[in-house]
C-alpha cells in the first residue's frame, strides 16, 4: 500500500461572475499523492490544473469535497481547519513555486528567502543559516544582498525555490516553474528540481505543459474540463 500524504475527494470549485452564472472550473476532483511522489499535472489551459493547486495547497476553498493531509503523524482535514490553522498548515508544510516568482521588491533575495521561516517563528540567526544553505545550493550566494529587481529571470526563479524550501515543506507545489524563462534558464530550473526530488525526500505536484518538466515526474495526471 502507498503511503499517502495528500487525499483529495470530489473538490467542485465554481467561479461567480456578474455577468454570467456560475462558472464550473473542477467537477469533482479526486486524487491521491503518495508520500515522495513526483506528480505531474498537465492539460490545456482552462482545464483546471491552478484551480487545483491552489485547492491542494490551501489557498482557496472548494464549493464542496475536501482535502486531508497526513504529516508528521498528523491528519489535517481542510473540512475543520480554521483560517488561523490552515495558515500554518500553509506556511510549515507547503512550498509554493509560481510561472512567476512573486518576491517581495524591497527586500534582498536573502530577506525574500529568510521571510517564511521567520513567520513561522524561527529565531532570525536560525532563519538567515538555513537561508544562506539554501542559496549555496541554488548557486544564488553571490546575488544574496541583491534586490530581485537587480537579478535575471532565472536567478528570480531559483530564490523563489530556495524560498519554498526555507521551512523543510513536506509538500512542494509548483505551477509552471519554468513556463516564464528561455530554453536555458529552464534547463537550470529543471536540474535544480531534479537534484531536489533526488536528494531530499519531498513530494512534488507540479502543473505544467512542458514534457521536460513531466519527464521527471513518477505520474502524469491529464486534465480536461475541469476533471481527471
Amino acid at each position: 500500500m502507498p503511503d499517502i500524504l495528500l487525499s483529495a475527494r470530489n473538490l467542485v470549485k465554481s467561479y461567480s461572475l456578474r455577468s454570467h452564472n456560475d462558472t464550473p472550473v473542477l467537477r469533482g476532483v479526486s486524487l491521491e499523492v503518495a508520500r515522495g511522489e513526483f506528480l505531474a499535472l498537465m492539460g490545456p489551459s482552462g482545464a483546471g490544473k491552478s484551480t487545483l493547486l491552489h485547492l491542494l495547497g490551501l489557498l482557496d476553498a472548494p464549493n464542496s469535497g475536501y482535502t486531508e493531509f497526513d504529516i508528521d503523524k498528523q491528519i489535517y482535514d481542510s473540512r475543520s481547519l480554521t483560517s488561523k490553522s490552515a495558515d500554518f498548515v500553509r506556511n510549515k508544510h507547503i512550498g509554493f513555486i509560481f510561472q512567476f516568482h512573486h518576491l517581495l521588491p524591497e527586500f534582498t533575495v536573502l530577506e525574500n528567502v529568510m521571510t517564511p521561516a521567520l513567520i513561522a517563528g524561527l529565531p532570525v540567526s536560525e532563519a538567515k543559516s538555513r537561508a544562506k544553505e539554501l542559496l549555496e545550493s541554488t548557486g544564488l550566494s553571490h546575488r544574496a544582498e541583491h534586490k530581485p529587481a537587480e537579478i535575471s529571470g532565472g536567478e528570480q526563479q531559483r530564490a523563489a525555490i530556495a524560498r519554498a524550501l526555507i521551512n523543510e515543506p513536506a509538500l512542494i507545489i509548483a505551477d509552471e516553474p519554468t513556463g516564464n524563462l528561455d530554453s536555458a534558464n529552464a534547463a537550470a530550473i529543471l536540474g535544480i528540481i531534479a537534484q531536489l526530488r533526488d536528494r531530499r525526500d519531498l513530494t512534488f505536484i507540479v502543473a505544467t505543459h512542458s514534457t521536460e518538466v513531466a519527464a521527471l515526474a513518477n505520474r502524469v495526471v491529464m486534465m480536461r474540463d475541469g476533471m481527471i
